[in-house]
């Protein structure tokens, strides 16, 4: 009896190599996209990531908001380019009235109320020290919003645009 050795065939190098190509380009486009974010953005996520998510709550918080979007004022707070009052909706159905405070450099405050008491008091720090919000209408998108801050050398370190979603 003849024992053969078991190898791989042509076709299957191929395709192995075929496929690890592809996982390589793959792993060359996201690095370099990742190295032009961070020559456009000075901001490090990974050093700072209370700056992600002051970004993420109030994408949220924008995507939730519902009728009337921008109160001009709440409280002792009115709209402004240090200030975002947002009427949101919370996933459990009830109204919040959500103002974002920005007038303190270096910290991002964001306090929630709800039927007119403070809910919610929450606070990042080591932030950018500028930050400025502004309306920012969109053809189908009046209701927009421009967040933009900029680092302690006056570079432009986020510029974010935010939504509200449509409820039905």
């Amino acid at each position: 009896m003849v024992k053969r050795e078991r190898g791989f065939t042509l076709l299957e190098v191929i395709v192995s190599l075929a496929l690890f190509g592809v996982f390589l380009l793959i792993i060359t486009q996201l690095t370099r996209e990742m190295n032009g974010y961070e020559r456009r953005l000075p901001i490090n996520f990974m050093a700072h990531p209370q700056v992600g998510a002051v970004l993420a709550r109030m994408r949220r918080d924008v995507s939730d908001a519902t009728a009337p979007y921008y109160p001009d004022s709440y409280g002792t707070y009115t709209q402004s380019q240090k200030t975002l009052i947002v009427y949101s909706l919370q996933s459990t159905g009830n109204a919040v009235t959500i103002v974002w405070d920005f007038t303190k450099p270096g910290e991002s405050h964001r306090l929630a109320y709800s039927v007119g008491s403070l809910t919610s008091d929450w606070v990042a720090r080591g932030v950018p020290s500028s930050f400025i919000v502004s309306d920012f209408p969109i053809d189908g998108h009046p209701d927009s919003v421009r967040l933009q801050a900029r680092d302690q050398k006056g570079i432009l370190a986020i510029d974010q645009l935010f939504q509200p979603r449509p409820h039905s």
